[in-house]
């Protein structure tokens, strides 16, 4: 196969992990709202299928960075789905622990506790779909409105522990799950950050400051090399 196929390839992989994640995180958070033990097992049943995707993605990067390229927007496409494909991989992560807590919490009989929690939820959730849909229609103002929203995440813990010290000691043992959740949110929150970057990054070329040192470092060797090669 050439670059191109290699590419196209990627494409899809990276779409399929996109999706995959945002299902993940929508059943997660639905898993906590309504107390529902099915959604919790639906969200550890993605985590194969994330990890072949992200494994194959990794694979097809290093080979495509192995080739001569047409040019530096086909390298920024191929070092963004890297950085995507990485940070949806942690917000899977972050989804099967929220499933996890929340599996706690039915066990132990408990229901929704912290009203704002699901709040929080819901906002994630928007801001990954946001990020998913970036993607898939390539836009990047909609990874801009995703970076200028995904710090919210600062005010979870913060909105949380307001909660927290209002309830009665005897049902603190549940909202440690929750405290656990709230945290997951913010590190997703976080990685929504990452993946609408990576995507300004790749269609953005203009907008320098968004741009990981690593990927910068990435793009002058390759330049370098390929300036050495036509030599």
């Amino acid at each position: 196969m050439n670059s191109h196929e290699y590419s196209q390839i990627l494409r899809l992989h990276l779409l399929g992990m996109a999706r995959e994640t945002q299902r993940g995180v929508d059943y997660a958070i639905k898993a906590y709202k309504l107390g529902n033990a099915e959604f919790c097992t639906i969200v550890r049943e993605c985590t194969y299928d994330i990890d072949v995707l992200h494994r194959e993605i990794t694979e097809l990067v290093r080979d495509l960075l192995a080739t001569e390229l047409p040019g530096e927007s086909n390298l920024r496409c191929i070092l963004a789905s890297e950085r995507i494909a990485n940070a949806m991989r942690v917000v899977h992560v972050q989804a099967v622990e929220i499933a996890a807590n929340s599996m706690r919490i039915v066990e132990n009989g408990g229901g929704l506790g912290c009203a704002e929690l699901g709040t929080m939820g819901d906002l994630v959730n928007s801001l990954v779909r946001l990020s998913v849909v970036a993607l898939f229609e390539e836009d990047v103002e909609q990874a801009k409105l995703v970076r200028r929203c995904s710090g919210v995440g600062r005010l979870f813990v913060p909105t949380f522990y307001d909660w927290y010290r209002t309830i009665d000691h005897s049902a603190r043992a549940q909202a440690e799950f929750e405290r656990a959740i709230t945290k997951h949110l913010g590190h997703i929150a976080l990685q929504t950050y990452e993946v609408a970057g990576a995507i300004v990054f790749w269609l953005d070329d203009s907008v320098g400051t968004l741009v990981v040192d690593a990927d910068e470092r990435t793009l002058a060797s390759h330049q370098i090399t390929l300036a050495i090669s036509n030599a």
